[in-house]
C-alpha cells in the first residue's frame, strides 16, 4: 500500500506536459487563440502568429508597413505577451510579410 499523498490533477497534467516537453506548445496553442484580445483590433487583424520554436514567435504581417510597426515595438509585444502568459517565454519575434493570408478591409 502506498502512503503518499494525493497529488491534485492539475499537478499531474503539469508534469506530464513538462516530461514530454509540451509546454511550449501549449502556450502558443492559448496565445494564438487569444491574439485579438491581447492587442488592439487594427494591430491583430493585420498580424498572426504562425508559430512558436525555441522562444521565438513567427509572426505574419500584411505588409512592409507592419512589418515596421512590429520591429518598432517589438520589445512591448514581447512584454504583452510574456504577461499574458506569467513567464518569459518569448524572446524574439521573425517576421515574415504575407498580404495574401489577410481579408482586405
Amino acid at each position: 500500500m502506498n502512503n503518499n499523498e494525493p497529488i491534485h490533477i492539475n499537478e499531474v497534467i503539469k508534469n506530464f506536459l513538462k516530461k514530454r516537453n509540451w509546454n511550449q506548445r501549449i502556450e502558443g496553442y492559448h496565445l494564438f487563440k487569444n491574439w485579438g484580445g491581447l492587442f488592439p483590433p487594427k494591430f491583430a487583424l493585420n498580424t498572426k502568429p504562425i508559430k512558436i520554436q525555441n522562444n521565438t514567435l513567427f509572426l505574419m504581417v500584411k505588409n512592409h508597413i507592419w512589418a515596421n510597426e512590429v520591429r518598432v515595438r517589438k520589445g512591448e509585444i514581447i512584454n504583452i505577451i510574456n504577461k499574458s502568459i506569467g513567464q518569459n517565454y518569448i524572446e524574439e519575434i521573425i517576421i515574415k510579410i504575407s498580404s495574401n493570408n489577410f481579408i482586405n478591409k
